[in-house]
Formats: structure tokens, sequence, C-alpha cells
């Protein structure tokens, strides 16, 4: 598929924005851990930043966005529907936890109902992509845990780098359990997409020339795109990116995404250093908007057998 810079940037900081509310919510969820200057005035309102940037950014992919309202109307069967209904619900609700915060109270039926949202716009974001069943490479369950995992790892990482600019807050969460905590976040999404290319380096396309067209020879071959020229199927449903570009780029997302993040949250456990935490998060974050790019040209859509470039 060709991505969509909208749509990474959306689900990029979505994605951070629940990492982060989820964190914050787990620590307060029994005992007030956090003091509400942090919330009031740091934690929060970068959640809700990111929450609203995000959905700035998901109408920049309408062809006519005065009528994205209208995509609520189908909330019993689409789940674009769904997670249009959930995310405002999600920022209304963050809003209402700051504004808790700036009294000076906690509600624990406030962060249970946060976290709750926050695990419900996961599946029906994820959902959206995994329902389409002729996308072999989205159509599994990895494609929600991966967006959770990922979620979770880079809200933690920025929840951790907050902390290492409040000074308020840093006696009480040292830097090799923050790090500690990160590395073991970053080391399970190494492993789960490792698995994801695996499995999607084995896919076949379930059509071929032969059952398209219903000529048996085994010698078909393709000698034209179906187009003299380009068009709609022929732009957007292709990344138009070489085999070396492809390869480079889960390079990229190796080491930025997980190797070095996992380095610098160790050398922050070895020497009990904020700063390597902070790097681990920037560094990281150029490693996800990549593997979020590659989440989407991943996508092989059935139609390019017959779009298709032929040398």
């Amino acid at each position: 598929m060709q991505p969509n810079f909208s749509l990474i940037f959306f689900t990029t900081l979505a994605g951070m924005a629940q990492g982060l509310i989820i964190s914050i919510a787990l620590l307060n969820f029994r005992s007030s851990l956090l003091p509400g200057e942090f919330l009031a005035w740091l934690a929060l309102p970068v959640a809700l930043a990111l929450l609203v940037i995000s959905l700035l950014a998901s109408f920049f992919h309408l062809g006519h966005p005065e009528r994205a309202w209208r995509a609520m109307l189908m909330w019993r069967t689409s789940w674009l529907s769904r997670e249009v209904l959930v995310l405002p619900l999600f920022i209304a609700v963050t809003g209402l936890a700051w504004l808790f915060a700036l009294n000076q109270q906690q509600s624990t039926w406030l962060w249970l109902a946060l976290i709750i949202l926050a695990i419900a716009l996961w599946v029906c974001t994820a959902q959206i992509y995994q329902c389409i069943r002729f996308i072999q490479e989205w159509a599994n369950p990895l494609t929600l845990v991966n967006f959770m995992a990922l979620g979770l790892t880079s809200g933690w990482l920025l929840f951790a780098s907050l902390i290492a600019i409040w000074p308020t807050v840093l006696p009480s969460f040292e830097p090799s359990l923050l790090a500690g905590f990160g590395f073991i976040l970053l080391f399970a999404c190494l492993n789960i997409k490792l698995w994801i290319w695996r499995r999607n380096q084995r896919l076949k396309p379930i059509s071929n020339l032969n059952s398209a067209t219903g000529i048996k020879n085994p010698q078909l071959r393709q000698t034209s795109m179906g187009l003299m020229g380009g068009s709609f199927n022929t732009r957007e449903f292709f990344h138009q990116q070489s085999n070396l570009v492809i390869s480079n780029l889960r390079k990229i997302i190796f080491f930025n995404a997980y190797f070095i993040p996992m380095i610098a949250l160790a050398y922050a456990i070895s020497t009990q250093s904020y700063g390597w935490i902070i790097a681990a998060f920037m560094i990281h974050c150029s490693g996800l908007i990549a593997e979020r790019w590659m989440f989407f040209a991943e996508a092989n859509h059935p139609q390019n057998l017959y779009y298709q470039r032929v040398s």
C-alpha cells in the first residue's frame, strides 16, 4: 500500500498518548504515586496535546474533511466509525482527568475509564486493518499486539522522559527502574516485530495469474502492468519503492526503534542517568515513524498481481 503520512502520525502519536496515559493511570490507580502538579502541568497536558494533534492529523487523509462526522453513523458495523466515536470520548475523559489534577483531585474510576478507553481505541484502530482479510499482512492478531506493544513502550519512554525533567518526582523513581522496565518493553516489541517480519516473508498470494485468468498453462506470464500510464490503482496500492529501499528501511527500524534505544537504556541502568532515557526516547521516536511507514507499505494488495511493474 502507499503509506499516508497523516495516518502514520495519527497512529504513532495517538498510540504514544495512550501508552502515556495508561502508565499514569496504573501508577495512580490505587495510590497517588505522582504529584498533582506533575499531572496538571506536564504529563496530562502533553497527553492531551498528542491526542489533539493526532486527531487533527487524521483529517488530512480525508477527501472531504467537512463530512468526517458522517463516519460515526456506521458504528454498528464499521471499526472506523467506532474509532471516530472512541477517540473524542477518550480526549474528553483525559481532559476531565486534567481538570481533576488542576483541582488536586484524583478518581480511581476516572483512571479505570481511561485505561478501558485506551485499550478500546487500540482495538478499534487495529481492527480497521486487521479485518481486511484479503491483505494477509494485516489480517492477523499480531496487528493488534504490535499496536498495543509499541504504544505502551513509546508511552512509557515518554513518561520516563517527563519524569526526568520534573525535579520533584525524581526521588520516587530511580533511573534504573524506569530504564529497566523500558528495556523489557522494547525487548518484547523487538521479538513481536521479528515474528511479524518472518511471518510476512513466508506469505504467498492466495491468487495468481492462473486463477485470475482461468488459464492453467504454467508458463503464463504478464507482459504489461494493466494500463498504458499511471492511475489510482498504480499509485495508491503500491509504495513505489525498490527492494533495496525497503531492505535498508528495515535496518533503520531495527536499530532506531529497538536496538539503539535498548543500548541507551542499558547505559541508563548502569550509570543511573536520566539523560540516556531521554536519548532512548528520541531515537525510538525516529524508528517508530519508520516502523509505521513500513506497516502500511508491507501490505500487499491483491490487485498488484495485475497492476504491477513488469520489466
